[in-house]
């Protein structure tokens, strides 16, 4: 399956006094990679600021399940897909590792499109939908359903262990220590063959 994936380093910022990240970082990770995702891929002829001039972009619900920590001056791999789009919502899903492998955290954010002047409904611009068709190579779309990624991270145990199969944690580790070179965003599957952007 392929997923948006991504480096962080924890910063000095980032930690707590005891020197792991504090737990608001995992909320940190998925902002950076959703704003990184939508506000730096590119979205066709018309940039993301003229697809969304007339757009409300809301953060309806957010999750993080915390489930180990890292220290300071350690990678992070970020893992995104997209779970239940609709036409004016959708989904981003989360997975976080370590330098091991290690699941870090895992959670989710519901994004509500609303039209900036009636407050309604809008529908999604090329920007938000661009990696949701089922026939794209690389699309983004979560395979896990039924019970569904964002269940299974209130389910805890078994559940958050089918989040993190061993073929996504290897995934996790290489993206978590490559080099500064190959650090770079990109959509990669877990036998790492990388997509466009």
């Amino acid at each position: 399956m392929p997923f948006f994936s991504m480096q962080y380093r924890i910063l000095f910022h980032d930690t707590m006094a005891y020197g792991s990240h504090h737990h608001m970082a995992n909320f940190k990770f998925q902002n950076i990679a959703r704003e990184t995702i939508l506000f730096d891929s590119k979205s066709g002829p018309s940039g993301w600021e003229e697809q969304t001039k007339d757009l409300l972009m809301m953060t309806r619900e957010a999750y993080s399940l915390n489930l180990a920590p890292v220290g300071l001056g350690q990678c992070v791999a970020i893992l995104l897909s997209y779970e239940e789009p609709s036409r004016s919502t959708v989904r981003l899903c989360f997975r976080v590792m370590g330098p091991e492998g290690q699941p870090v955290s895992c959670g989710y954010q519901t994004m509500l499109l609303l039209n900036k002047d009636t407050h309604e409904l809008a529908l999604a611009p090329p920007v938000f939908t661009q990696y949701l068709a089922a026939e794209r190579e690389g699309n983004l779309i979560e395979k896990l359903t039924n019970p569904s990624f964002a269940e299974r991270t209130h389910c805890g145990s078994r559940w958050v262990k089918e989040i993190f199969p061993e073929s996504i944690q290897r995934l996790g580790k290489a993206i978590a220590n490559a080099s500064r070179e190959m650090a770079y965003p990109k959509i990669i599957d877990e036998a790492l063959n990388e997509y466009a952007l």
